[in-house]
């Protein structure tokens, strides 16, 4: 079972925490980190676009002009695609882009991208991350002193609140319940940090 160091939010050094090895020891699968990461992105589709098809459009079904005898070209009604107003050709209909993982699946993302990023020794556990109220530069302050990068990961737990308010305005981090936790997230920044608090919530949901 690996150690990582805890620090607080002074930049000192507050000890070492021992990572769960059913939270950051698993066998790392790049399959099921690849379909954790296709359903996260999936799923922030909105799939609103939608076209008109020429059955749906509002006009008239009167034949432009008779069939024979006019020198133009033979035309039916003003549905049609190549008039203005007309029908789109396949265009987008309106769908819902959700993919399905099964609960294994699901799970072996989130185990596999964390144990990466363990492997790669950037897990971080934060101690004392606490604010009286919401502000932002009394966060980014701490985050400096404890050496933490601005496009860092911060798993927080419901303590936190004025924490996650505080950075809200800081566009490079990350602020992740760890209920919510998800191969995304986790392999887009850099590093993970947890607070006590979530690190403690983490381990009881997932390992």
């Amino acid at each position: 079972m690996s150690t990582v160091k805890m620090i607080d939010v002074t930049g000192a050094d507050a000890g070492e925490v021992e990572l769960a090895e059913g939270l950051f020891g698993s066998s790392i699968s790049e399959t099921a980190m690849y379909m954790g990461v296709k359903k996260f992105l999936a799923g922030l589709r909105r799939g609103t676009a939608n076209t008109k098809g020429r059955s749906e459009i509002n006009k008239t079904k009167k034949k432009v002009w008779k069939q024979k005898g006019t020198g133009h070209a033979r035309q039916g009604n003003k549905r049609a695609p190549q008039w203005k107003g007309g029908g789109v050709v396949f265009g987008p209909k309106a769908r819902d882009f959700t993919l399905d993982l099964n609960k294994s699946t699901r799970r072996s993302a989130i185990l596999s991208s964390l144990a990466q990023r363990a492997g790669e020794n950037a897990i971080v556990v934060l101690r004392g991350l606490k604010l009286e109220q919401p502000k932002t530069k009394a966060l980014l302050t701490a985050l400096k002193a404890a050496a933490i990068p601005e496009n860092a990961l911060l798993v927080f737990a419901e303590e936190n609140g004025e924490v996650v308010l505080s950075g809200l305005n800081l566009p490079r981090l990350g602020l992740l319940h760890f209920s919510e936790l998800n191969a995304y997230d986790v392999l887009l920044h850099s590093t993970v940090v947890f607070t006590e608090e979530a690190l403690k919530g983490a381990e009881e949901v997932y390992a």
